[in-house]
């Protein structure tokens, strides 16, 4: 058996055995799991910079927390979540998202790139 390395969501890296199961071909075939050989392509990094700039000029106006999960994915979205992701995401997995983006950002600007540790 040979075993491969793929990369899915987030980041996570995955060791797996060829030949893969059903699921894992599925998984690879939707694009949720890229080998990580075949990386040279990868799209993920071509879009970083893009989203980067667009945040700087043009940062979104934030929802209040009221509004509808369908107002919230689109905010998420306008940040640089998946839209795949998003439109499965709850409302409140939008406001986790976004709050996670807006401290990053918030960091970045500030120039503050520390880690917190206790």
């Amino acid at each position: 058996m040979v075993t491969r390395e793929y990369q899915g969501a987030g980041g996570l890296r995955l060791h797996l055995d060829e030949p893969l199961s059903d699921e894992m071909r599925k998984q690879i075939a939707r694009g949720h799991l890229v080998p990580v050989d075949d990386a040279p392509e990868a799209e993920p990094v071509k879009k970083a910079p893009a989203k980067a700039e667009t945040a700087v000029e043009e940062a979104p106006k934030r929802p209040g927390a009221n509004a509808k999960a369908e107002t919230w994915q689109a905010y998420a979205i306008a940040l640089g979540m998946d839209p795949e992701q998003a439109k499965d995401a709850t409302k409140a997995d939008c406001q986790d998202y976004a709050q996670v983006v807006e401290e990053a950002r918030a960091a970045e600007q500030s120039g503050d790139t520390t880690e917190t540790t206790e």
